[in-house]
């Protein structure tokens, strides 16, 4: 009898465990949320700057959200936005033959008045109609896909639909251009009320959600997520674009958790792009906050950081209750893979990304490090932080088909640069040995945060994480090792090296020029004579510390 009673609570306590390893087996439903411009140090929360958070902006629902999956300190992007978003989408360093973008405009953004020694390489600036997308990937194996936001690294927006992939296409810029009173005028992140249109964002699919701010949309809408700030203050007045793309995401999400295929949801959201203009309930609030952190003073980016926020928790509390009637029994968060990422380091001027070195627009830490999270219930253990795997833009690309069941492009259509981090996220490894090398090339200029260059960041077999810069114009070296100085501020290479620095040194520089050679990576011209630039030598660095 006793015998019979333990296999009886045995098998029933199995019935989870089965129910549950069934559940995993279903493709999860993905939110990949990408902010514009948030540096690594924008959010509160601890866990994804390694205890350097501001202690002024607020960002409660992403904090949650880092104690609910695990972050990664060693987070990379390119140096703005329009690459970076191209490696996100195509998997591709801006190398790759379907990428080709680097930088946002042209390679050739010297300031002005300045001769240059080197005359940049031509770039792309969008994304090969040969390239097959995130999105093209994850549709073959039954997605359904759509955009929300900033359509950078593709033509137009119509681009998403033609030959990205995309099935749901909300693909806009943050800029609203209407002729109001007969003068067409351009408004930044709020909604315009057109002669003819009346009130509108630029894409046609977002204007149910540009009607201004009612009583009604602030009682059910705003009041349940607020935070210190009076919503009120904003009856009557335009509505926020980044407000306008949460309430489309929140009835997407809605829409899709009654249907039987899983989604695939790119949210690029313009916040917290200059100019910076929050809504001015959260400016009213960070006007009255005095600030705890001598980094972060700003009012206006305060508020616009808690907007973003804010967004992100009412598409997180979508998931959890998709048609909101209060009941959780029809939530998908559990079956959901949520990734919240930005698409490279702060702006300096709005913001302060100390104790990481520089900005946006450079290839030191301030310019390329950003906070990352990943979130998804019962594959990734909660409140995890990875300080040892190193992951780029172009990880994502294979890291979601992993998780998805995707076949990868044929390499000989479709080479990914990238490679899946899943057994890191699924707790398998800390690190993959075979995953601790990213690069960066960059063959022009961009005013005075960047000029022709190429950096490689390295993991040592210590766990040591260190990076080295070349640059053309000189041939001149820096090497600093993040794990010890994560400001950047000693270089290596300086002052009588030592042996092993150098060998270190030289094995960095040796594979940076390896992967140079390979991808047969444009340089750009002397100004001088016309000849190619060449790359980096490999007794470079010995010549270099005579």
């Amino acid at each position: 009898m006793k015998l019979f009673s333990k296999l009886i609570i045995f098998s029933l306590s199995t019935i989870p465990l089965l129910t549950f390893s069934q559940k995993k087996a279903e493709k999860p439903n993905i939110i990949f949320i990408m902010a514009d411009d948030l540096g690594w140090t924008d959010l509160s929360s601890p866990n994804t700057s390694l205890g350097n958070g501001s202690k002024y902006y607020e960002s409660p629902n992403i904090d949650k959200l880092a104690t609910q999956g695990m972050s990664l300190t060693y987070a990379y992007t390119q140096q703005n936005c329009q690459p970076t978003r191209a490696a996100l989408l195509s998997g591709q360093y801006a190398t790759g033959p379907q990428n080709g973008v680097y930088n946002v405009g042209s390679l050739k953004r010297a300031s002005k008045g300045v001769v240059t020694p080197i005359t940049p390489h031509y770039q792309n600036n969008y994304l090969k109609e040969q390239c097959v997308s995130m999105f093209e990937t994850l549709k073959k194996v039954g997605y359904h896909t759509s955009w929300f936001g900033k359509f950078h690294a593709i033509k137009v927006g119509e681009h998403a639909e033609s030959y990205m992939g995309v099935d749901y296409n909300l693909a806009l810029h943050k800029e609203t251009k209407a002729t109001v009173k007969g003068v067409k005028v351009k408004n930044e992140f709020f909604a315009q009320k057109d002669d003819v249109k009346g009130w509108m964002f630029e894409n046609e699919k977002l204007k149910p959600y540009a009607q201004p701010y009612d009583s009604t949309y602030i009682k059910n809408v705003l009041e349940p997520i607020k935070n210190g700030n009076d919503p009120w203050l904003l009856e009557g007045t335009p509505k926020h674009l980044t407000d306008a793309l949460g309430d489309a995401v929140v009835d997407y999400i809605k829409d899709r958790s009654q249907k039987d295929s899983p989604f695939f949801a790119y949210i690029p959201f313009h916040a917290v792009h200059v100019t910076i203009l929050p809504r001015l309930d959260l400016e009213a609030k960070y006007k009255a906050k005095t600030s705890k952190d001598t980094r972060h003073k700003k009012a206006d980016y305060a508020a616009f950081v808690e907007l973003l926020d804010q967004t992100v928790g009412r598409i997180l509390n979508a998931l959890e209750d998709p048609n909101g009637d209060g009941n959780k029994i029809d939530g998908i968060a559990n079956n959901t893979l949520v990734v919240f990422y930005s698409d490279n380091g702060g702006f300096m001027g709005p913001t302060d990304n100390t104790p990481l070195r520089l900005r946006k627009g450079t290839y030191y830490e301030g310019g390329v490090r950003v906070p990352l999270i990943f979130r998804y219930p019962g594959v990734i253990k909660p409140n995890t932080i990875n300080t040892t795997q190193e992951i780029h833009a172009i990880d994502f690309y294979p890291t979601l088909a992993d998780i998805a069941g995707a076949k990868l492009p044929n390499s000989q259509t479709h080479e990914l640069d990238g490679k899946s981090i899943a057994p890191v996220l699924k707790g398998e490894a800390d690190a993959l040995d075979d995953k601790n090398e990213l690069f960066w090339h960059f063959p022009g200029y961009m005013d005075v945060r960047n000029m022709p260059q190429s950096v490689i960041h390295y993991r040592h077999s210590d766990n040591q994480h260190y990076k080295l810069f070349y640059r053309y114009e000189d041939e001149s070296y820096e090497l600093y090792n993040l794990t010890n100085d994560i400001g950047e501020t000693t270089n290596l290479l300086e002052n009588n090296p030592s042996h092993q620095i150098i060998e270190l040194a030289t094995i960095m520089n040796n594979k940076l020029r390896t992967w140079l050679l390979k991808r047969n990576a444009p340089t750009g011209t002397w100004a001088k004579n016309g000849e190619k630039v060449a790359y980096p030598k490999q007794d470079g660095i010995k010549k270099y510390c005579k």
